[in-house]
């Protein structure tokens, strides 16, 4: 398979316990939802398709057990990889909806066309999401509020001068 037709849905933080239950940063919402893919993850090279079989929700971290990944040490060899879908996979959003992966990269401006930055990466606070807004090496943070936010996708976005 082409790695190109997949995205990162999550990543392996860490091992959980001897009986090869593993650690993960979920991007899916709810977190959970990441149980409900087909999941890959990428290993010498090659993509191989991963089956989570059980997950967990403890109070600081979410943990999957993946079939096949049975003890301590077959899953050491996975943590750091990305969790990875096929890009086949994303539900279709409804309008003025975007996935994080399209905003990234994007140029940002304020109403009055002063320039703020590109997306450089998009995280979750707990109230809402939050562009990570990179110029010359100084990041900024907005969080995206969409009463607030243009985007015009592909292009830039547009954030009302008055919210800066």
């Amino acid at each position: 398979m082409n790695t190109q037709s997949f995205i990162v849905i999550g990543k392996i933080l860490s091992t959980h316990g001897i009986k090869g239950w593993i650690s993960i940063q979920s991007y899916s919402y709810p977190k959970e939802n990441i149980k409900n893919y087909d999941t890959f993850i990428k290993i010498n090279g090659s993509v191989e398709e991963i089956k989570i079989i059980d997950s967990k929700v403890m109070p600081k971290k979410f943990i999957i057990n993946i079939k096949n990944y049975n003890n301590i040490n077959k899953s050491e060899l996975i943590v750091g990889k990305n969790i990875l879908i096929s890009n086949t996979d994303m539900p279709t959003l409804n309008s003025n909806e975007y996935y994080w992966k399209d905003l990234e990269g994007l140029d940002v401006m304020t109403s009055k066309n002063r320039y703020l930055g590109k997306v450089d990466f998009i995280f979750n606070n707990g109230a809402n999401d939050v562009l990570a807004l990179k110029d010359n090496n100084i990041h900024s943070y907005v969080a995206y509020v969409k009463e607030h936010i243009n985007v015009v996708p592909n292009e830039k976005i547009i954030i009302n001068d008055e919210y800066i």
